[in-house]
């Protein structure tokens, strides 16, 4: 029995691209998507965010249960705010002997490849060339990949960033993907770009000798509190259908908004589940879906935004569910759709626009359809 469903980008909160520079050979697919592996006592979970704050004078690491083959590759990233990262502010500390201090400027983010003792970490700190005279002071964000050997650290290269990300306590992505002997960083506001690329020496490729398995996990440095919307690990997986054809994009939410609010094409943005009418025997509904359509040069890519229910943890936000393709009749398109196991039905699909706010996907093979609905505000 075939199952359609759709693909889940984004929810993922354990220890959750949009136009990233970085192109990797290998594909990745996402497996989980709660924060139950990365519970502290001191972390809380504050509406859908894991919220941590860090009141002493030495950083806190918090690493996912989750064991990953110290050879394989992988790719890992938070979208994540320090909510104690204000101009001007300092932030009481307890010292090791009990004595409060304050830090003005604190520093959070991720951490990989830990093995036990060494580890490396990608972190964000921001900071200002003048603080008190407008006129010339700029602020920035400073993104260092750093390792920890024999509890030395060393920041291996560090990149100042102005406007590609946010300065103050609101959220920002941080990426970093293990892909052979490279060490990728990525990092934005609303999107990943490569902003690091660092190709491991023989000595650090063999800081893991004797380890089968690493850990990731996140960072708060000493007066920072860490506030994590999405925690996302993938690994090498499926990320093709049946048939070879590619399901990853590098379309994330807020890049489908910003698409969407520049589109003229009235068909371009988010549709939703209406209804169905299916021969059970044949498909089976795996969600009520939320999709978005991105206008191509033959017509529209259906892009999974939520609902899924059959095998939702495989299947991720802004991965592919679909295609549209033009036809000689207008509003009618021939179509490929991906069910819940990855499985491509193509097989005399079809797909019609009907008053400019309905759309249906039929299935003459499978006496079956399901029909979306436009969401007329985007809020």
């Amino acid at each position: 029995m075939k199952a359609i469903s759709s693909i889940l980008v984004f929810l993922m909160m354990f220890l959750t691209t949009t136009t990233s520079i970085a192109q990797s050979s290998t594909s990745y697919c996402t497996k989980y998507n709660d924060f139950a592996q990365l519970r502290n006592d001191k972390a809380s979970i504050n509406g859908d965010c894991l919220q941590h704050a860090n009141e002493t004078s030495t950083s806190i690491i918090v690493l996912d249960t989750t064991f990953i083959d110290s050879q394989s590759d992988y790719k890992y990233y938070l979208k994540f705010a320090n909510l104690h990262n204000k101009e001007g502010k300092n932030y009481k500390v307890k010292g090791t002997d009990g004595r409060m201090t304050s830090v003005a400027s604190t520093q959070c983010g991720l951490v990989f490849n830990h093995n036990g003792r060494d580890y490396w970490t990608v972190t964000a700190l921001c900071s200002n060339t003048n603080l008190y005279d407008e006129a010339v002071d700029v602020r920035s964000m400073t993104i260092e990949l750093s390792k920890v050997v024999n509890g030395q650290t060393t920041i291996v290269e560090a990149v100042k960033l102005y406007k590609e990300v946010n300065l103050d306590d609101s959220y920002n992505y941080l990426c970093v993907q293990i892909d052979g002997q490279e060490i990728k960083v990525m990092a934005g506001k609303n999107s990943l770009k490569e902003i690091i690329n660092h190709k491991m020496t023989p000595e650090e490729l063999g800081i893991n000798n004797g380890c089968d398995h690493v850990k990731v996990g996140y960072i708060v440095g000493p007066g920072a509190e860490i506030s994590i919307e999405r925690a996302v690990l993938t690994k090498p997986s499926m990320s093709k259908s049946s048939d070879g054809h590619p399901v990853n994009t590098q379309w994330t939410r807020e890049a489908l908004d910003s698409h969407f609010q520049a589109s003229k094409n009235p068909y371009e943005g988010y549709w939703v589940y209406l209804d169905r009418d299916m021969e059970d025997t044949w498909l089976k509904l795996g969600g009520r879906y939320t999709i978005a359509l991105v206008e191509t040069a033959n017509g529209y890519d259906l892009i999974y935004i939520d609902g899924a229910q059959v095998k939702k943890s495989q299947w991720l936000p802004g991965m592919k569910k679909g295609e549209m393709t033009k036809t000689i009749f207008t509003d009618n398109f021939t179509g490929k759709w991906i069910d819940s196991t990855f499985e491509l039905i193509d097989e005399d699909v079809y797909a019609v626009f009907e008053s400019g706010v309905i759309l249906t996907f039929k299935f003459p093979v499978y006496k079956s359809q399901i029909r979306f609905s436009k969401v007329l505000d985007i809020q």
